[in-house]
């Protein structure tokens, strides 16, 4: 029996050697914006006793300060009466993903939220060694991200260049980035353009690279926040409702960039119209007198049919009018003629009788 007690120690020992528990969170601080959902993992590692570990999380202003019971994975009792309400309406809840891994998810964080976060998990060790809890930073900061685009033009001729003005700024409270994506929007399809941001890269949409490596479509960074994107020699495929999205990107250890808040405004609808005449006639003449400086008129017939109508009309008139005043002169002259011969005939005879 001694034996025995003495092996099962020996193990215990000899096993609580080899592992010690580690529970891990994310590096912080972590950076959030107000309203916004936050997400905290937290897991256990070189663990014994059953596979399916329990979590309890603790909230603290401070980080050696009073801590307040926020929630736990099997104690439905656990919260304190002042995160109570949220947890029973589920806007704080603890979602688990293995049986070592859970996360602590907040639907919509408040500035008061700001603090220090413990993630603790109950021995279940044979031997109590390694840690048993770890704290992250959250940060919570108010949202003043802005989108203010610019109303593109709502027709266009095809051929012509396009560009989309668009204004993302924020108040710069701690270190956060930005970064603005153009897409098109045809029904309810939505297509992404270009992104530019947050670490100055640039990624075009599928049907989009292949254009801007050709210089078909250029970024022009500008000042306070503006960011202009030119498309240049319109299509008729590029109709369509045009959006521009604005971001802020937060930077943290060991994950990267991470979108804290985003704002998406539509900027307009903008129609293309066809460089060919109504009657169906290729403007190729004039798309090269365009391209080489020239000035471009299009003519239009209609007005020229209904000035030579009026015209004619107006010429008929004038004409049968002269027509009208030659005769009317000519009739008037001959009657006087035909008076003064008669009037000279009268004469005539009158002397002839009056003479000796």
């Amino acid at each position: 029996m001694e034996n025995y007690v003495t092996a099962l120690t020996f193990g215990i020992f000899m096993l609580s050697g080899c592992s010690a528990r580690v529970v891990t969170v994310p590096p912080g601080p972590l950076i959030r914006v107000e309203g916004q959902p936050v997400s905290i993992r937290c897991d256990v590692k070189e663990y014994t006793g059953p596979s399916e570990q329990d979590f309890e999380w603790n909230m603290l202003k401070d980080a050696k300060g009073q801590k307040t019971k926020i929630i736990s994975s099997f104690d439905s009792r656990y919260s304190d009466q002042s995160y109570s309400k949220r947890v029973a309406s589920g806007d704080i809840s603890v979602v688990r993903f293995r049986d070592n891994e859970v996360e602590l998810k907040i639907a919509e964080v408040k500035l008061t939220d700001a603090g220090f976060y413990e993630c603790q998990t109950p021995s279940t060790d044979y031997v109590i060694s390694g840690n048993y809890m770890a704290q992250v930073q959250l940060t919570v900061i108010p949202n003043t991200l802005k989108v203010s685009p610019k109303t593109p033009p709502p027709v266009i001729v095809e051929g012509s260049d396009l560009t989309l003005s668009c204004n993302v700024t924020r108040e710069l409270i701690h270190p956060t980035y930005l970064s603005v994506t153009w897409s098109v929007k045809k029904g309810t399809t939505s297509e992404e353009i270009l992104t530019f941001g947050p670490q100055g890269d640039v990624v075009t949409g599928s049907r989009f690279a292949q254009r801007y490596a050709e210089g078909g479509i250029r970024l022009v960074p500008g000042r306070n926040g503006v960011f202009e994107l030119v498309i240049s020699k319109m299509t008729m495929s590029d109709e369509g409702n045009y959006e521009c999205k604005g971001m802020e990107w937060t930077y943290e250890r060991g994950r990267n960039w991470k979108k804290i808040v985003e704002s998406t405004k539509e900027m307009g609808t903008v129609a293309v119209t066809p460089t060919i005449a109504e009657h169906g006639t290729d403007l190729t003449g004039e798309k090269k007198r365009e391209k080489e400086g020239e000035p471009v008129i299009l003519h239009d017939s209609t007005p020229c049919y209904i000035v030579s109508s009026f015209l004619s009309l107006y010429c008929l008139i004038i004409t049968s009018m002269f027509i009208r005043e030659e005769f009317f002169s000519t009739k008037v002259k001959t009657n006087q003629d035909v008076n003064r011969e008669l009037e000279g005939l009268d004469t005539g005879n009158f002397s002839l009788q009056t003479r000796p």
